[in-house]
Formats: structure tokens, C-alpha cells, sequence
């Protein structure tokens, strides 16, 4: 289905009005002010990816898919904020737009298809479904606007850049170059890795590139892909200490020097004092990063995490400074109040929430979720977490009732096998002895497929397979033989709608082989 925004509209409006003059009426001015009050909107055709590459081989358009769901917090950022700009609609008129959900119908088949990881992710490919490049859609706004911006232009495949790059890197232009810094490898799935480990691809394109931004940009890429780096100490803390020491270079790495920054530190310490310096110097630089894009309630949040997982790095097992925590408190407090509408408060909660928790205050953690479910549209995402809070105080009964009602009330077929096989987990982890609870919850989790024909793919089948290793690792210490066979049986009976009704595809999506052996 396409949606046509209402600035397209009101042009279609203007050119029939300039064909057939009419007498103006003295509700003229009223209907024109009321159409200039009406906020443009991105044209997004919502999950008929089909439609938007038959539309993109008509108007040579590349195809601009945004895959994204309803309860994801960064999603509900982009919805927030880039996805009303102006500027950035305007740049999506480059595009055919199409907008995946991951639980509309096929989503998932999709989603496998593009090899796409995780919410949110977007992907431009060109009219014959070539990938020119795919960014992660928690990084930054404006450097979101410049990549996609560079891409509405590209023409050539992201595979066929990357192989040049690592044959005969000189004859790559610096666009090409570009491409290839600006990809988002986050999300990568191994779609242009393939079987080589990305942190030594990364590794050759540092060497590579160019531009020594560039350089320095895929070694901080290759370092924050592996947990087992084996570059020496020295080397890790030069690089970090260029990078922090150059505003542009921290702009463009801001979100990867933010989760993964303290972990950085970590691998250029050698010892408490260049730890602390270091860690200093790394706050420094996101503060003024922040402030160059207008001092966010959310950014101040998001340094006050690195900041408590700078503080574990000094102490792993002590109190963290009052300061700290108090700081912690109050970003949270003012993150809370700058959320206003559902979209902002879907972006923030959480982040919030977890900052608290990492900060050892779960009681406050636990009273913001509560006080949430009572104005979210989406209340079923918090309840998981509040659930390990339970869980975390050892009460069990409290965690496995959070999990049974954050299933029955999960919106969106994927979505409920996601947060049905949630929990089935906490009952196979802390009600183990429950056989009938344990088979009774997988079954009804089961029967959610018959609700995602051929969504047997990407999140649904790679959490079937989480729990039947799970139910397996269960069954051999809980005599739970005769409960898998039955529960294998009704996975068949359900396979052929899962997979898209044709034996040999229930076959080849490995829903048949689930619980086998």
C-alpha cells in the first residue's frame, strides 16, 4: 500500500486548481492555512517490499528499507526526531521508502533475506535488490542525513567496493572510501565479512584507507568487534588518545566510544593512573560532542553509563563515588521529565532503567518501569526487566508472573513468539520442576506460528532454536523425554504454516528438525 504525505497532496491539490479556476470562497484562506499546518511525512509503503522494487525499477529510484519495530526504543528515537525533519524527508524523496515492521506479515522472510541483525536497521539497495550499504539506526541523526545523502547516489553494489578495496585499494575513489567507513558493520550479520573474522577485515581496511581519520575509524571498529584484542596496551591508547583529541573524529564515533568506550580504556590501560586518565579524557570528549548537538537529557544519560562502567573498571566490586550516583539520579530524573510524547518515553525508559540498575539502585529502577506500565503504549517491553528485578531479590513467583504477563500481553506475531519464548525460559530456569506449566507455555508458543504464515525466518526461527537447546539442556535433568516428544509432534502439525505451507520449504527453514536430537 502507498501512502502519499499530505505535501504531495496539497501538490496535487495546486495543480487541479491552476487547470480549473475557480472563484475564490471565503473559506479559502482557512483550508489553505489548515494544509500548511499539516506536517509533511516521510512516503513510506508500509511492508509490501515487493511493491517498492517493482516501483523503484519504473522510477530508477534505490530503495531505502527501514526495519524497525513498535517497542524498540532506538526506532522510537528515529520516530521521534530524523523521521520529522524536514530536511530529512525531503532527502527521502530520493528514495522509494519502504517500512518493514518485524511483525507484519513476511517481515521476518525479509528480514533473513537482507541478513538483517537487529532494530533498527537501514538498508538502501538498488532496483535489482543489490545492497549499496546499510547503516544502524541508533547512530547519530545528522550523520545518518550525510550517509544516506551519499547513498541516494551510488550505484555501485557495497560487496563489489569492498572487494576492490582489498584487492587494489587504490583505485577505490574517496566516496568509495567513504561508503565503506560510513557501513554499518554493527549490523553487518556477516553479509560482507563472510567467513573472514571482522575484526582482521577491519583490520586490513584500516590499513588500507586513505584518510588517517579513516585509518583510525576501522581500528576503533576492529577493537570494538572483539572481546579478545591483541594489540598492545601502547597502541590502543595512542589511537584513543588521537581520536578523543579531534571533535570531528569523536562526532562520527560518538555511539561506539559511548557503549563500547570503557572497554577501550580497558585494552589501552596500563594500570589505575593511565585508566583514569584516560577515562577522564574520554568524558571530556563526549561531553563536548554532546554539546555540540544541544546537550540531550538522553546523552547526558548515555554518558553517565560509561561513566559507571569506567568506575567498575576501578573497582569491579565497590561502591561507586556518591557523586556518581547522585549524578546518575538526577539524568534520570531529567531525561524522565524531557520525555514528553510516546515515542520519546519509548526511546528513553529503558536507558534509563538500566542506568539506575548499572548504578545499584534497582529499587528506583523497579518504581520508574511500575509508574511506565501505567502510560506506556507498550508496557509489555518493560515487563521482562522488571521480571529479572523480581528475580534479582529472589522472588521467583514475582518473575515467572512479569514473564507470563509480558506474553499475553506482546503485541505483533513475532513479537509474541519473541516474548513467549521469554517466558518459557524463566519457567525452565526458576520453576523447573513445573512439567506441566514448562510444556503448557511451549505449546501455546508453538501455536503462535499458525498467526506468521511463513514466518518461520530471522528472530522467529532464531529464538525456536534458543529454546529447543534450552528445553533439551532441561529434559536431561528433569525425565523431560516424553514432554519434548510431544511437543515436537505439535511443532510439526504447525511447521507447514510456519514455513509457508509447502513441506520441503518447513524442511529447509529447519522448523521440521526442531527438537530432533
Amino acid at each position: 500500500m502507498r501512502l502519499i504525505p499530505a505535501v504531495h497532496v496539497a501538490c496535487i491539490v495546486g495543480l487541479l486548481a491552476a487547470c480549473t479556476p475557480s472563484p475564490p470562497t471565503a473559506d479559502a484562506p482557512a483550508a489553505q492555512a489548515a494544509a500548511q499546518a499539516e506536517p509533511a511525512q516521510i512516503a513510506w509503503r508500509h511492508g509490501d517490499v515487493d511493491d517498492a522494487f517493482a516501483e523503484a525499477k519504473e522510477s530508477g529510484k534505490p530503495v531505502l528499507l527501514y526495519w524497525g519495530a513498535v517497542w524498540c526504543p532506538p526506532c522510537n528515537q528515529l520516530k521521534a526526531g530524523l523521521f520529522k525533519d524536514p530536511a530529512f524527508i525531503a532527502l527521502t524523496e530520493r528514495y522509494v521508502p519502504v517500512y518493514l515492521d518485524g511483525d507484519e506479515e513476511g517481515a521476518q522472510a525479509w528480514g533473513e533475506r537482507f541478513g538483517v541483525r537487529g532494530y533498527p536497521t537501514l538498508i538502501v539497495l538498488d532496483p535489482q535488490q543489490n545492497e549499496l550499504t546499510r547503516v544502524a539506526g541508533g547512530n547519530d541523526s545528522a550523520e545518518l542525513t550525510r550517509v544516506l545523502t551519499v547513498a541516494a547516489g551510488r550505484r555501485s553494489a557495497v560487496a563489489d567496493t569492498l572487494k576492490l578495496a582489498l584487492a587494489e585499494p587504490g583505485k577505490l575513489s574517496a566516496e568509495d572510501w567513504q561508503v565503506l567507513g560510513d557501513y554499518g558493520w554493527e549490523v553487518d550479520a556477516s553479509r560482507l565479512s563472510g567467513s573472514q573474522d571482522s575484526a582482521s577485515l577491519l583490520g586490513e581496511l584500516a590499513a588500507a584507507a586513505p584518510q588517517p581519520a579513516l585509518q583510525r575509524h576501522f581500528a576503533l571498529l576492529a577493537l570494538a568487534s572483539t572481546d579478545d584484542a591483541q594489540a598492545p596496551a601502547t597502541r590502543v591508547r595512542e589511537l584513543l588518545q588521537v581520536v578523543l583529541a579531534q571533535p570531528d573524529e569523536v562526532r562520527r564515533n560518538r555511539d561506539l566510544l559511548g557503549y563500547r568506550g570503557a572497554a577501550l580504556v580497558k585494552l589501552a590501560s596500563t594500570g589505575p593512573a593511565s585508566t583514569d586518565a584516560l577515562g577522564r579524557q574520554l568524558l571530556a570528549a563526549l561531553q563536548r560532542a554532546d554539546a555540540a548537538r544541544g546537550n540531550r537529557p538522553d546523552d547526558a544519560l548515555s554518558r553517565a553509563i560509561t561513566e559507571i562502567a569506567l568506575a567498575r573498571l576501578q573497582q569491579p566490586q565497590g561502591e561507586l563515588p556518591a557523586g556518581l550516583t547522585a549524578r546518575v539520579r538526577e539524568r534520570v530524573q531529567a531525561a524522565n521529565a524531557a520525555a514528553t510524547s510516546a515515542h520519546e518515553r519509548q526511546a528513553t525508559l529503558g536507558t534509563a532503567a538500566h542506568a539506575l540498575r548499572q548504578a545499584g539502585d534497582d529499587a528506583a529502577a523497579e518504581a520508574l518501569l511500575l509508574a511506565e506500565l501505567k502510560r506506556s503504549q507498550t508496557p509489555y517491553y518493560y515487563m521482562p526487566e522488571l521480571a529479572e528485578l523480581a528475580e534479582a531479590r529472589g522472588d521467583r513467583t514475582a518473575a515467572v508472573d512479569w514473564l507470563r504477563k509480558a506474553y499475553e500481553g506482546a503485541q505483533g506475531p513475532a513479537t509474541r513468539v519473541q516474548w513467549g519464548v521469554l517466558y518459557v525460559e524463566g519457567l525452565l530456569r526458576l520453576a523447573p520442576d513445573d512439567t506441566a506449566a514448562i510444556e503448557a507455555a511451549a505449546t501455546r508458543v508453538i501455536a503462535e506460528l499458525d498467526q506468521q504464515p511463513a514466518g518461520y525466518h530471522q528472530r522467529t526461527r532464531q529464538r525456536f532454536e534458543r529454546l529447543g537447546s534450552q528445553l533439551q539442556a532441561w529434559s536431561s535433568e528433569h525425565a523431560g523425554a516424553p514432554t519434548l516428544a510431544r511437543l515436537r509432534e505439535r511443532m510439526q502439525q504447525h511447521c507447514p504454516t510456519a514455513a509457508g505451507a509447502a513441506p520441503s520449504r518447513a524442511a529447509s527453514t529447519g522448523c521440521t528438525q526442531w527438537l530432533q536430537g
